[in-house]
Protein backbone atom coordinates (compact mmCIF):
# COMPACT_ATOMS: atom_id res chain seq x y z
CA UNK A 1 0.00 0.00 0.00
CA UNK A 2 1.01 3.30 -1.00
CA UNK A 3 1.43 6.69 1.54
CA UNK A 4 -1.11 8.01 -0.50
CA UNK A 5 -3.43 5.06 -0.58
CA UNK A 6 -5.62 6.89 1.96
CA UNK A 7 -6.12 10.12 0.01
CA UNK A 8 -7.13 7.84 -2.93
CA UNK A 9 -9.46 5.78 -0.37
CA UNK A 10 -11.32 9.38 0.77
CA UNK A 11 -11.32 10.45 -3.13
CA UNK A 12 -13.07 7.65 -3.92
CA UNK A 13 -15.99 7.81 -1.15
CA UNK A 14 -16.30 11.24 -2.45
CA UNK A 15 -16.74 10.97 -6.21
CA UNK A 16 -18.12 7.11 -6.28
CA UNK A 17 -16.59 4.50 -8.53
CA UNK A 18 -16.68 5.15 -12.37
CA UNK A 19 -16.09 8.75 -12.34
CA UNK A 20 -14.08 10.57 -15.00
CA UNK A 21 -12.73 13.30 -12.91
CA UNK A 22 -10.43 10.85 -11.66
CA UNK A 23 -8.48 11.48 -14.72
CA UNK A 24 -8.85 14.86 -14.33
CA UNK A 25 -7.25 15.05 -11.17
CA UNK A 26 -4.36 13.06 -12.49
CA UNK A 27 -4.20 15.31 -15.38
CA UNK A 28 -3.73 18.68 -13.58
CA UNK A 29 -2.26 17.47 -10.39
CA UNK A 30 1.40 16.51 -9.34
CA UNK A 31 0.17 14.23 -6.91
CA UNK A 32 -3.70 13.38 -5.00
CA UNK A 33 -2.18 15.12 -1.84
CA UNK A 34 -2.15 18.25 -3.77
CA UNK A 35 -5.48 17.99 -4.44
CA UNK A 36 -6.15 16.83 -0.92
CA UNK A 37 -4.33 20.24 0.34
CA UNK A 38 -5.71 22.26 -2.06
CA UNK A 39 -9.04 22.81 -0.31
CA UNK A 40 -12.36 24.07 -0.67
CA UNK A 41 -11.34 26.98 -2.52
CA UNK A 42 -8.94 24.80 -4.95
CA UNK A 43 -11.83 22.72 -5.54
CA UNK A 44 -14.28 25.35 -6.28
CA UNK A 45 -11.85 26.72 -8.58
CA UNK A 46 -11.90 23.87 -10.30
CA UNK A 47 -15.38 23.82 -11.56
CA UNK A 48 -16.27 20.41 -12.45
CA UNK A 49 -17.88 19.02 -9.44
CA UNK A 50 -21.42 18.23 -8.75
CA UNK A 51 -22.84 20.11 -5.55
CA UNK A 52 -23.13 16.45 -4.27
CA UNK A 53 -19.54 15.62 -4.75
CA UNK A 54 -18.02 19.20 -3.54
CA UNK A 55 -20.16 18.98 -0.56
CA UNK A 56 -18.65 15.30 -0.34
CA UNK A 57 -15.16 16.74 -0.69
CA UNK A 58 -15.75 19.19 2.38
CA UNK A 59 -17.25 16.50 4.44
CA UNK A 60 -15.64 13.16 4.41
CA UNK A 61 -11.78 13.13 6.09
CA UNK A 62 -9.30 11.06 5.84
CA UNK A 63 -10.15 9.14 8.98
CA UNK A 64 -13.03 8.09 7.15
CA UNK A 65 -10.58 6.74 4.56
CA UNK A 66 -8.70 4.96 7.25
CA UNK A 67 -11.25 2.61 8.68
CA UNK A 68 -11.38 1.21 4.90
CA UNK A 69 -7.58 1.12 4.87
CA UNK A 70 -7.21 -0.43 8.13
CA UNK A 71 -9.98 -3.11 7.11
CA UNK A 72 -7.80 -3.95 4.59
CA UNK A 73 -4.68 -4.50 5.87
CA UNK A 74 -6.49 -6.43 8.71
CA UNK A 75 -8.18 -9.12 5.94
CA UNK A 76 -4.73 -9.05 3.89
CA UNK A 77 -5.97 -7.09 0.89
CA UNK A 78 -3.89 -5.29 -1.23
CA UNK A 79 -4.71 -1.51 -1.63
CA UNK A 80 -3.66 -0.73 -5.54
CA UNK A 81 -3.97 3.43 -6.59
CA UNK A 82 -2.61 5.54 -9.43
CA UNK A 83 0.44 6.35 -7.74
CA UNK A 84 1.32 2.21 -7.41
CA UNK A 85 3.44 0.12 -8.96
CA UNK A 86 1.19 -2.55 -9.44
CA UNK A 87 -1.80 -0.03 -10.85
CA UNK A 88 -1.95 -1.00 -14.45
CA UNK A 89 -1.56 1.40 -17.56
CA UNK A 90 -3.97 0.31 -19.67
CA UNK A 91 -6.28 1.48 -16.61
CA UNK A 92 -4.68 4.99 -16.82
CA UNK A 93 -6.11 5.25 -20.20
CA UNK A 94 -9.55 4.89 -20.00
CA UNK A 95 -12.08 7.30 -19.69
CA UNK A 96 -13.10 6.54 -16.00
CA UNK A 97 -10.15 5.15 -14.24
CA UNK A 98 -10.95 3.37 -11.21
CA UNK A 99 -9.31 5.62 -8.01
CA UNK A 100 -8.47 2.77 -5.99
CA UNK A 101 -8.48 -1.35 -6.65
CA UNK A 102 -8.64 -3.93 -3.75
CA UNK A 103 -6.72 -6.73 -4.47
CA UNK A 104 -6.90 -10.44 -3.31
CA UNK A 105 -3.73 -12.06 -4.74
CA UNK A 106 -1.07 -10.41 -7.45
CA UNK A 107 -2.05 -8.49 -9.99
CA UNK A 108 -1.01 -9.87 -12.79
CA UNK A 109 1.69 -7.03 -15.37
CA UNK A 110 -0.97 -6.89 -17.78
CA UNK A 111 1.31 -4.26 -19.46
CA UNK A 112 3.76 -6.61 -20.85
CA UNK A 113 1.68 -10.09 -21.13
CA UNK A 114 -1.51 -10.76 -23.48
CA UNK A 115 -4.81 -10.36 -21.60
CA UNK A 116 -7.98 -12.23 -22.34
CA UNK A 117 -11.25 -11.27 -21.50
CA UNK A 118 -13.63 -13.82 -21.26
CA UNK A 119 -17.76 -13.00 -21.10
CA UNK A 120 -21.04 -14.42 -21.86
CA UNK A 121 -24.67 -15.49 -20.14
CA UNK A 122 -24.58 -17.00 -16.90
CA UNK A 123 -27.67 -19.07 -18.39
CA UNK A 124 -24.57 -21.11 -21.13
CA UNK A 125 -25.57 -24.15 -22.59
CA UNK A 126 -23.17 -27.20 -21.83
CA UNK A 127 -21.11 -26.31 -25.73
CA UNK A 128 -20.80 -22.83 -24.48
CA UNK A 129 -19.16 -23.81 -21.30
CA UNK A 130 -16.99 -26.55 -22.70
CA UNK A 131 -15.71 -23.69 -25.55
CA UNK A 132 -15.26 -21.56 -22.12
CA UNK A 133 -13.26 -23.78 -20.50
CA UNK A 134 -11.25 -25.25 -23.45
CA UNK A 135 -10.50 -22.01 -25.01
CA UNK A 136 -9.68 -20.29 -21.37
CA UNK A 137 -7.13 -23.47 -20.92
CA UNK A 138 -5.71 -23.49 -24.20
CA UNK A 139 -4.88 -19.46 -23.28
CA UNK A 140 -3.84 -19.98 -19.78
CA UNK A 141 -1.39 -23.14 -20.75
CA UNK A 142 0.69 -21.15 -23.04
CA UNK A 143 0.71 -18.20 -20.58
CA UNK A 144 -2.31 -15.87 -21.69
CA UNK A 145 -4.26 -14.22 -18.27
CA UNK A 146 -7.81 -14.65 -18.87
CA UNK A 147 -10.00 -11.79 -17.43
CA UNK A 148 -13.71 -12.61 -16.23
CA UNK A 149 -15.87 -11.50 -14.02
CA UNK A 150 -16.99 -14.22 -11.06
CA UNK A 151 -20.61 -15.06 -12.17
CA UNK A 152 -22.20 -18.66 -13.05
CA UNK A 153 -21.71 -19.82 -16.57
CA UNK A 154 -19.46 -18.57 -18.58
CA UNK A 155 -17.32 -16.89 -16.80
CA UNK A 156 -17.05 -19.64 -14.26
CA UNK A 157 -16.07 -21.93 -17.17
CA UNK A 158 -13.27 -19.42 -18.45
CA UNK A 159 -11.80 -19.21 -14.83
CA UNK A 160 -12.24 -22.90 -14.29
CA UNK A 161 -10.38 -23.69 -17.10
CA UNK A 162 -7.42 -21.35 -16.22
CA UNK A 163 -7.13 -22.67 -13.22
CA UNK A 164 -7.22 -26.47 -14.63
CA UNK A 165 -4.07 -25.13 -16.72
CA UNK A 166 -2.17 -23.63 -14.20
CA UNK A 167 -2.25 -20.33 -15.79
CA UNK A 168 -3.34 -17.13 -14.72
CA UNK A 169 -6.69 -15.58 -13.71
CA UNK A 170 -7.77 -12.30 -12.66
CA UNK A 171 -11.84 -12.26 -11.37
CA UNK A 172 -13.37 -8.97 -11.45
CA UNK A 173 -16.06 -8.33 -9.05
CA UNK A 174 -19.42 -6.26 -8.95
CA UNK A 175 -19.06 -5.76 -4.86
CA UNK A 176 -16.46 -6.12 -1.94
CA UNK A 177 -14.29 -8.90 -2.18
CA UNK A 178 -14.84 -9.77 1.11
CA UNK A 179 -18.51 -9.69 0.52
CA UNK A 180 -20.23 -12.88 0.98
CA UNK A 181 -21.36 -12.86 -2.95
CA UNK A 182 -22.36 -16.39 -4.94
CA UNK A 183 -21.04 -18.75 -2.56
CA UNK A 184 -20.94 -21.31 -4.57
CA UNK A 185 -18.00 -19.98 -6.13
CA UNK A 186 -15.99 -18.91 -2.87
CA UNK A 187 -13.79 -21.80 -3.09
CA UNK A 188 -12.91 -21.02 -7.07
CA UNK A 189 -12.31 -17.21 -5.73
CA UNK A 190 -9.52 -18.73 -3.29
CA UNK A 191 -8.15 -20.50 -5.94
CA UNK A 192 -8.01 -17.65 -8.30
CA UNK A 193 -6.50 -15.28 -5.16
CA UNK A 194 -3.55 -18.06 -5.04
CA UNK A 195 -2.65 -17.62 -8.91
CA UNK A 196 -4.03 -14.71 -9.98
CA UNK A 197 -6.08 -11.90 -8.34
CA UNK A 198 -9.22 -11.26 -7.42
CA UNK A 199 -10.03 -7.48 -7.80
CA UNK A 200 -12.62 -4.72 -7.40
CA UNK A 201 -13.01 -0.78 -7.26
CA UNK A 202 -15.72 -1.82 -4.54
CA UNK A 203 -14.50 -1.81 -0.69
CA UNK A 204 -14.17 -5.09 0.65
CA UNK A 205 -17.86 -5.42 2.42
CA UNK A 206 -19.45 -3.49 -0.12
CA UNK A 207 -22.89 -5.70 -1.41
CA UNK A 208 -23.43 -5.55 -4.85
CA UNK A 209 -25.93 -3.44 -6.30
CA UNK A 210 -27.83 -3.65 -10.02
CA UNK A 211 -25.67 -0.86 -11.61
CA UNK A 212 -22.09 -1.89 -9.87
CA UNK A 213 -21.92 -4.78 -12.82
CA UNK A 214 -22.19 -2.93 -15.90
CA UNK A 215 -19.57 -0.66 -14.20
CA UNK A 216 -17.32 -2.99 -13.28
CA UNK A 217 -17.08 -4.71 -16.98
CA UNK A 218 -14.88 -1.26 -18.17
CA UNK A 219 -12.31 -2.66 -15.59
CA UNK A 220 -12.47 -6.40 -17.28
CA UNK A 221 -12.10 -5.25 -20.99
CA UNK A 222 -9.25 -2.20 -19.73
CA UNK A 223 -7.30 -4.89 -18.67
CA UNK A 224 -7.40 -6.55 -21.81
CA UNK A 225 -5.93 -6.84 -25.23
CA UNK A 226 -9.05 -7.86 -26.63
CA UNK A 227 -12.82 -9.44 -25.23
CA UNK A 228 -13.89 -12.76 -26.27
CA UNK A 229 -18.08 -13.28 -26.22
CA UNK A 230 -18.49 -17.03 -25.62
CA UNK A 231 -22.48 -16.90 -25.85
CA UNK A 232 -24.95 -14.11 -25.00
CA UNK A 233 -28.68 -13.74 -26.13
CA UNK A 234 -30.49 -10.33 -26.63
CA UNK A 235 -30.74 -9.15 -23.79
CA UNK A 236 -27.15 -10.41 -22.22
CA UNK A 237 -24.64 -8.30 -20.18
CA UNK A 238 -22.47 -9.35 -21.57
CA UNK A 239 -22.65 -7.04 -24.61
CA UNK A 240 -21.80 -4.20 -22.28
CA UNK A 241 -18.26 -5.71 -21.90
CA UNK A 242 -18.41 -5.58 -25.79
CA UNK A 243 -19.70 -2.61 -25.79
CA UNK A 244 -17.01 -1.03 -23.44
CA UNK A 245 -14.17 -2.33 -25.31
CA UNK A 246 -15.03 -0.85 -28.47
CA UNK A 247 -14.59 1.98 -26.93
CA UNK A 248 -11.62 1.71 -25.35
CA UNK A 249 -10.22 0.27 -28.73
CA UNK A 250 -9.97 -3.31 -27.46
CA UNK A 251 -10.51 -6.00 -30.27
CA UNK A 252 -13.90 -7.81 -29.94
CA UNK A 253 -14.40 -11.74 -30.57
CA UNK A 254 -16.96 -13.68 -30.71
CA UNK A 255 -17.97 -17.17 -30.93
CA UNK A 256 -20.58 -17.72 -33.57
CA UNK A 257 -23.62 -20.17 -32.99
CA UNK A 258 -26.41 -21.51 -34.28
CA UNK A 259 -29.43 -19.35 -35.75
CA UNK A 260 -31.98 -21.27 -33.93
CA UNK A 261 -30.09 -20.89 -30.55
CA UNK A 262 -31.09 -18.06 -28.26
CA UNK A 263 -27.92 -18.16 -26.88
CA UNK A 264 -25.83 -17.32 -30.09
CA UNK A 265 -28.42 -13.84 -30.81
CA UNK A 266 -25.50 -11.58 -29.21
CA UNK A 267 -22.54 -13.41 -30.17
CA UNK A 268 -23.99 -13.72 -34.09
CA UNK A 269 -24.99 -9.94 -34.55
CA UNK A 270 -21.73 -9.09 -33.41
CA UNK A 271 -19.88 -10.74 -36.15
CA UNK A 272 -22.24 -9.58 -38.45
CA UNK A 273 -21.19 -6.07 -37.39
CA UNK A 274 -17.49 -6.52 -37.52
CA UNK A 275 -16.57 -9.20 -34.73
CA UNK A 276 -13.93 -11.62 -35.32
CA UNK A 277 -15.14 -14.62 -35.18
CA UNK A 278 -13.27 -18.11 -33.46
CA UNK A 279 -13.67 -21.43 -32.55
CA UNK A 280 -10.58 -21.39 -30.98
CA UNK A 281 -7.85 -20.27 -28.72
CA UNK A 282 -5.81 -20.39 -31.62
CA UNK A 283 -7.82 -18.04 -33.99
CA UNK A 284 -7.24 -15.39 -31.49
CA UNK A 285 -3.17 -16.23 -30.71
CA UNK A 286 -2.96 -15.65 -34.34
CA UNK A 287 -4.29 -11.94 -33.40
CA UNK A 288 -1.40 -10.66 -31.39
CA UNK A 289 1.35 -13.19 -33.54
CA UNK A 290 3.49 -9.95 -34.07
CA UNK A 291 3.46 -8.76 -30.82
CA UNK A 292 3.53 -11.93 -28.74
CA UNK A 293 5.82 -14.70 -29.76
CA UNK A 294 3.23 -17.79 -28.43
CA UNK A 295 3.20 -21.13 -29.99
CA UNK A 296 -0.17 -22.77 -29.05
CA UNK A 297 0.76 -26.42 -26.92
CA UNK A 298 -0.78 -28.95 -24.93
CA UNK A 299 -4.22 -28.31 -26.40
CA UNK A 300 -7.37 -29.45 -24.30
CA UNK A 301 -9.47 -30.82 -26.82
CA UNK A 302 -13.54 -30.67 -26.12
CA UNK A 303 -14.15 -34.43 -26.25
CA UNK A 304 -12.39 -34.67 -23.73
CA UNK A 305 -14.59 -32.07 -21.09
CA UNK A 306 -16.98 -33.56 -19.23
CA UNK A 307 -19.58 -31.62 -17.50
CA UNK A 308 -18.16 -33.02 -14.15
CA UNK A 309 -14.78 -30.92 -14.79
CA UNK A 310 -16.19 -27.80 -15.96
CA UNK A 311 -18.19 -27.38 -12.37
CA UNK A 312 -15.41 -28.60 -10.34
CA UNK A 313 -12.46 -26.31 -9.28
CA UNK A 314 -9.35 -27.62 -10.29
CA UNK A 315 -5.96 -27.96 -8.36
CA UNK A 316 -6.97 -11.29 -40.99
CA UNK A 317 -9.92 -8.78 -39.37
CA UNK A 318 -13.05 -7.59 -40.28
CA UNK A 319 -13.99 -4.20 -40.35
CA UNK A 320 -13.88 -2.97 -36.90
CA UNK A 321 -17.55 -2.59 -34.55
CA UNK A 322 -19.22 0.75 -34.79
CA UNK A 323 -20.46 1.20 -31.56
CA UNK A 324 -23.62 2.95 -33.20
CA UNK A 325 -24.21 -0.53 -34.46
CA UNK A 326 -23.96 -2.49 -31.18
CA UNK A 327 -26.80 -5.37 -30.23
CA UNK A 328 -29.52 -3.99 -28.09
CA UNK A 329 -29.13 -4.75 -24.15
CA UNK A 330 -31.95 -5.17 -21.65
CA UNK A 331 -31.76 -6.35 -18.35
CA UNK A 332 -35.36 -8.71 -18.08
CA UNK A 333 -35.69 -8.19 -14.74
CA UNK A 334 -39.03 -7.55 -15.18
CA UNK A 335 -38.64 -4.20 -13.06
CA UNK A 336 -41.71 -1.44 -13.85
CA UNK A 337 -41.08 1.18 -16.52
CA UNK A 338 -40.80 4.56 -15.31
CA UNK A 339 -43.91 6.77 -15.50
CA UNK A 340 -43.55 8.98 -18.91
CA UNK A 341 -45.92 10.98 -17.32
CA UNK A 342 -43.71 12.28 -14.16
CA UNK A 343 -41.78 14.76 -13.91
CA UNK A 344 -37.80 14.99 -14.47
CA UNK A 345 -37.21 15.09 -11.40
CA UNK A 346 -39.31 11.80 -9.67
CA UNK A 347 -37.55 10.36 -12.93
CA UNK A 348 -34.13 10.87 -11.72
CA UNK A 349 -35.60 9.32 -8.56
CA UNK A 350 -36.43 6.12 -9.59
CA UNK A 351 -33.01 6.35 -11.31
CA UNK A 352 -30.97 6.15 -8.12
CA UNK A 353 -27.53 4.07 -9.17
CA UNK A 354 -27.37 5.05 -12.27
CA UNK A 355 -24.56 7.74 -13.38
CA UNK A 356 -25.45 11.22 -14.04
CA UNK A 357 -24.28 10.92 -17.48
CA UNK A 358 -26.92 8.54 -17.71
CA UNK A 359 -29.53 10.49 -16.15
CA UNK A 360 -28.57 13.86 -18.66
CA UNK A 361 -29.45 11.03 -21.52
CA UNK A 362 -32.27 10.22 -20.45
CA UNK A 363 -33.69 13.79 -19.77
CA UNK A 364 -32.86 13.86 -23.86
CA UNK A 365 -35.10 11.16 -24.49
CA UNK A 366 -37.39 11.68 -21.83
CA UNK A 367 -38.49 14.92 -24.84
CA UNK A 368 -37.79 13.42 -27.85
CA UNK A 369 -36.92 10.29 -29.32
CA UNK A 370 -33.11 10.35 -30.38
CA UNK A 371 -30.42 8.37 -32.11
CA UNK A 372 -26.57 8.23 -30.15
CA UNK A 373 -25.62 11.07 -33.39
CA UNK A 374 -28.14 12.71 -31.60
CA UNK A 375 -27.81 12.81 -27.72
CA UNK A 376 -23.55 13.34 -28.71
CA UNK A 377 -24.46 16.84 -30.59
CA UNK A 378 -26.84 17.75 -27.59
CA UNK A 379 -24.47 16.86 -24.84
CA UNK A 380 -21.31 17.52 -26.56
CA UNK A 381 -20.18 14.00 -25.22
CA UNK A 382 -18.02 11.43 -26.45
CA UNK A 383 -19.99 8.63 -28.57
CA UNK A 384 -18.41 5.83 -26.57
CA UNK A 385 -19.57 7.59 -23.41
CA UNK A 386 -23.08 8.35 -24.58
CA UNK A 387 -23.35 4.48 -25.38
CA UNK A 388 -22.33 3.23 -22.21
CA UNK A 389 -25.05 5.88 -20.34
CA UNK A 390 -27.95 3.91 -22.63
CA UNK A 391 -26.53 0.56 -21.80
CA UNK A 392 -27.19 1.94 -18.07
CA UNK A 393 -30.62 2.73 -19.16
CA UNK A 394 -31.34 0.18 -21.24
CA UNK A 395 -30.79 -2.36 -18.24
CA UNK A 396 -32.89 -0.23 -15.99
CA UNK A 397 -35.66 -0.67 -18.53
CA UNK A 398 -35.40 3.14 -18.85
CA UNK A 399 -35.06 3.43 -22.50
CA UNK A 400 -34.81 0.95 -25.45
CA UNK A 401 -33.45 1.22 -28.72
CA UNK A 402 -35.96 1.07 -31.37
CA UNK A 403 -35.29 0.42 -35.59
CA UNK A 404 -33.28 3.10 -36.84
CA UNK A 405 -30.76 2.97 -34.26
CA UNK A 406 -33.22 5.18 -32.31
CA UNK A 407 -33.83 5.37 -28.48
CA UNK A 408 -36.72 6.06 -26.86
CA UNK A 409 -38.80 5.24 -23.80
CA UNK A 410 -39.88 1.70 -23.48
CA UNK A 411 -43.68 0.52 -24.96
Amino acid sequence: MTDTALYWIWLQKCLGCSNPKVNTILRFYPSITDFYEGGQQEWRLCGCFTKKEFSNLCTYTIQDAREIYDRCKKLGYKIVTPDSPEYPQLLKEIYEPPAVLYVNGILPDVDNILAIAMVGTRNATPTGKKLAYSISYDLAKNGVAVISGGALGIDTSAHNGALAAGGTTICVLGCGINYSYLMTNAQMRSKIANSGAVVSEYPPDTPPQKYSFPKRNRIISALSQGVLVVEAGEKSGALITASTALSQNKDVFAIPGQVTNAFAFGTNSLIKQGAIPVTNAQDIINEYSEKYSITLKDTLPLSEISDNIINSIPSGKKPPLSVNNMPSVKNNTGKATPDIAKSNVKVHTELDGVSETAKSVYSIILNNSSTVDDIVIKTKLPAAKVMQALTELELNDAVERKSGGVYALPG
